[in-house]
């Protein structure tokens, strides 16, 4: 004895199914990443720099690191004076800006954009940055 269902049953439940489904909202796959990263830069002591990081992550907080040590989500990062951030966060600018460059400050930085809803944590290749004393000055 065969059970008979009509046709229509399985249509109907399929386009129940389907409309429902269609109503969910769905999150939109945002791209995370960069768009500028630093390069290895050499500097004399006494002149400024700007090491860039620029991204792709709405929502994420993004800071820099010295040496591994991290500098901090703040603009104006106080831990170091002579250094900030620079650039429009709305636009994904976070470029590391040092005034007067000394010695201390030749280093290894890296940009680190930290994880959020949107995806996970990103890390910008490490650069060096030269500080040519002034002995070691260039003619």
């Amino acid at each position: 004895m065969a059970l008979r269902i009509p046709i229509q049953a399985p249509l109907l439940l399929m386009g129940l199914l389907t409309t429902g489904l269609a109503q969910l909202p769905i999150a939109a796959s945002v791209s995370r990443g960069f768009w500028a990263l630093p390069e290895n830069t050499t500097v004399v002591e006494g002149a400024a720099v700007e090491l860039q990081c620029g991204v792709s992550a709405p929502g994420s907080t993004v800071q820099w690191a010295k040496d591994g040590l991290l500098l901090g989500p703040d603009p104006r990062i106080p831990s170091f004076p002579r250094y900030h951030l620079e650039g429009d966060p709305t636009r994904g600018e976070f470029h590391l800006h040092i005034e007067a460059c000394d010695l201390s400050d030749d280093a290894e930085y890296e940009c680190q954009v930290g994880r959020s809803e949107t995806g996970p944590e990103l890390v910008s290749p490490r650069v060096l940055l030269s500080v040519l004393g002034m002995s070691e000055r260039p003619p």
